[in-house]
């Protein structure tokens, strides 16, 4: 029986409505959250490192044994590489247009072109800036499942004397000027964003950013605050896993921890640092965004509805990552061991002599040729190390390591990636460029979210503008003076600042923020002057027969062209186009003839236009196809030339795997020839120092014959004088007396 879940947040308890008790709230449901998120940041962590190459070819989890000695195939980084260049290569090209496309809303058309300027000028002017949350959002979702980025507003105000004013003491009444405002983007790491528990984001209850700030920001921000409670340390760079915190990664600053939290519930934004036990600072909704967040819903990974918790793609294809690592590593052991080993006879000393002394066309003396012979020469005294099971073995994990990287693939969504050659002969240049274009399905809805999520900041940075820019900083920002329609643009500002009716729509497309697809661009407006050809043809008996139905057929006219993207400047041309028709129209000439022929003179110029313009269409859409099959050819050529090069470098390679092989031979044989003579120069000096020694032998024991004969007749002549000297008689000693 499983034990029961203690909440971590009671919903029975009662928190005061003090700085303490609304501390003890929020402290609770961020501690419940870094609860939930533990486990995927410990996760992450690891991913990371896995993509950098720091995992020492262990899975994720540390599973695979052995960890120090693995062959770590980094395809998980190469995939992320790959699909990131795929979904981002530039800076979003912006739309905003009207919610909808009515030929009549002028004061909308100006609105919407009025903040695209604005919205493209801070992409042109804080390039650097947006670049690196859009790249560092999909780097995030690409390898831990969460991108995130938030729009805040800044405002620069200074104090003036207003002049010919003074107060009461005859001081100069002074007023707030307007310096400067801005909305611009920041990135947040994915360790540094919390949230309530929810089944998707529009359930979420809060959201929380954690900032650090040093002492000297604590005590500029929060002046209330008591900075010498709060607890500073050292940013670090692993989130979760404990294991993987490095104190030389730390940041050099202590800095303390406050959280952002903003509470959609309240529509209150607090700001707390954790074991400070009270709150350092509470906003009423500052923003007053219709979606309250000042973010935009998480760029998230394979999230479902029972938690609003991402799942990294590295997860669903980890056991496929880390059976990579397993088989490389065996091949990587196994090639290792594929050398010339072997063992011989050691009664025959001529067999490395062989290896190593041999060289070409040289012979090695063998001393018991014979007694080689009968144990059944080289054959049987020498035995190689099987080889050829080694090299089978190697060719069943390749192909085995073939088939896992194909299902890895799959898996990934990596082979459906078109590469952009030309697999099948009857397929078209156009055709082979939007396989490359777009992949695959898998791809195209990923590159649609990324789309949807920057939209989606752009939209907020509107609604930012919107609601908190003064007439002034939007007139002056999008340089509307200038433009044609500087009548309507007072208007146009009114109804940018009534954000609530949402009349604009920002939009990025996909292909913008990935590829700069000049020749798409070229086709849309090709077509659409080929339309408008066909169009006037049309038209022109018409206006020539009823010349009151021109102003009804230029309306016509613009309101196809309200669905064109980027359109907004040419309706304007076409507004007083309509409006001098109907003019015309209203007032016609005193003398009917005198006007029929100046109709007729305007038919025929226009027909010389419109037959000019077809012509136009006509060349531009020749120069189109001769631009395409141009590229085709210089595609045809450059495939022709890399298969030309790549079958040279082939023969290069072989070539030189000849020559390698050749070399390692003669070095073999000249090391055998080597080892041979060095063998018998020791087996002729062996032979030598035997003899010697056998002399030496000889020569001492003569010397000890002799010695003993010597000894022997030295002996005997020694007993023949003894026995001499016994047979001589005793004289009798003389009588002293006598």
């Amino acid at each position: 029986m499983n034990a029961q879940h203690t909440p971590t947040v009671d919903d029975t308890a009662e928190y005061e409505d003090t700085p303490k008790g609304l501390y003890d709230y929020y402290s609770d449901e961020l501690n419940a959250s870094i609860k939930m998120t533990s486990r995927w940041h410990k996760k992450a962590d690891k991913i990371v490192n896995r993509y950098l190459g720091k995992s020492t070819g262990s899975s994720v989890d540390g599973t695979i044994a052995g960890k120090g000695d693995m062959f770590e195939l980094n395809l998980f980084h190469s995939n992320i590489q790959t699909v990131g260049s795929m979904l981002y290569g530039n800076l979003p090209k912006i739309d905003v247009s009207r919610r909808y496309a009515d030929s009549s809303d002028d004061v909308g058309r100006v609105a919407a072109e009025t903040m695209e300027r604005l919205l493209n000028l801070d992409v042109q002017q804080n390039g650097e800036e947006l670049d690196a949350v859009l790249r560092s959002a999909l780097f995030d979702r690409l390898v831990v499942g969460l991108g995130c980025g938030r729009v805040r507003y800044e405002v620069e105000t200074e104090q003036v004397a207003v002049e010919g004013m003074t107060d009461d003491k005859g001081d100069p009444v002074m007023e707030e000027r307007l310096v400067s405002e801005s909305a611009p983007i920041d990135y947040y790491f994915w360790g540094d964003v919390l949230w309530g528990w929810a089944r998707n984001f529009a359930d979420v209850p809060w959201v929380a950013f954690r900032n650090y700030l040093t002492k000297e920001e604590i005590q500029s921000r929060f002046p209330d605050a008591d900075a010498e409670d709060l607890t500073y340390k050292t940013q670090q760079m692993a989130s979760g896993d404990e294991s993987l915190k490095n104190p030389d990664t730390d940041g050099p600053k202590m800095k303390a921890e406050v959280w952002e939290l903003w509470d959609k519930e309240k529509r209150k934004v607090c700001w707390i640092s954790l074991g400070y036990e009270k709150l350092l600072d509470a906003k009423p909704d500052p923003l007053q965004l219709r979606q309250f967040f000042p973010c935009p819903p998480f760029f998230l990974a394979n999230s479902t509805t029972s938690l609003y918790m991402p799942t990294p793609d590295f997860c669903l294809s980890e056991d496929l990552y880390n059976q990579i690592d397993i088989l490389q590593t065996r091949i990587s052991i196994l090639t290792s061991a594929v050398k010339a080993v072997g063992a011989y006879d050691a009664g025959s000393p001529e067999i490395p002599r062989i290896m190593k002394e041999g060289f070409e066309n040289d012979l090695i003396p063998v001393e018991n040729w014979a007694l080689m012979s009968e144990k059944g020469g080289l054959k049987a005294t020498i035995e190689w190390l099987p080889i050829d099971a080694i090299v089978n073995a190697l060719d069943k994990l390749r192909q085995l390591l073939s088939e896992t990287i194909g299902l890895l693939q799959q898996v990934t969504g990596m082979s459906d990636i078109m590469r952009g050659d030309l697999s099948n002969q009857y397929e078209g240049v156009g055709q082979t460029n939007m396989k490359a274009k777009f992949g695959s399905v898998r791809v195209q809805a990923l590159q649609d979210q990324f789309a949807t999520f920057a939209s989606n900041i752009m939209q907020i940075k509107a609604e930012i503008i919107s609601r908190h820019f003064s007439p002034e900083t939007i007139a002056r920002q999008s340089n509307m003076q200038h433009s044609p329609d500087v009548d309507l643009l007072p208007q146009a500002i009114e109804l940018i600042k009534t954000p609530d009716s949402a009349l604009l729509r920002i939009d990025i497309r996909p292909e913008s923020v990935a590829m700069v697809d000049y020749g798409q661009m070229k086709e849309e407006r090709t077509g659409y002057l080929n339309a408008l050809s066909t169009f006037m043809q049309s038209a022109s008996p018409l206006m020539e027969s009823d010349p009151a139905t021109k102003p009804f057929l230029l309306e016509m006219l613009q309101w196809g062209l309200a669905g064109f993207k980027g359109s907004q400047e040419i309706e304007g041309v076409m507004d007083r186009a309509i409006e001098a028709s109907k003019e015309e129209a209203d007032n016609p000439k005193a003398d009917p003839a005198e006007q029929a022929q100046q109709q007729a003179e305007q038919m025929e110029k226009m027909k010389a236009q419109i037959a000019l313009q077809a012509i136009q269409a006509k060349a531009a859409a020749d120069q189109a196809l001769r631009e395409q099959d141009r590229a085709a050819d210089i595609e045809t050529a450059q495939a022709t030339s890399n298969n030309k090069l790549a079958e040279i470098q082939a023969t290069i390679q072989a070539k030189l795997a000849e020559i390698q092989a050749k070399a390692e031979s003669d070095m073999l044989v000249e090391q055998v020839t080597s080892q041979a003579n060095i063998a018998q120069a020791q087996a002729g000096a062996n032979s030598e120092i035997q003899k010697d020694a056998i002399n030496m032998e000889l020569e001492v024991e003569k010397a000890m014959v002799q010695t003993e004969l010597k000894i022997a007749e030295i002996s005997a002549s020694s007993a023949a004088k003894i026995k001499e000297a016994k047979a001589k008689p005793t004289p009798t000693p003389k009588d002293s007396s006598t």
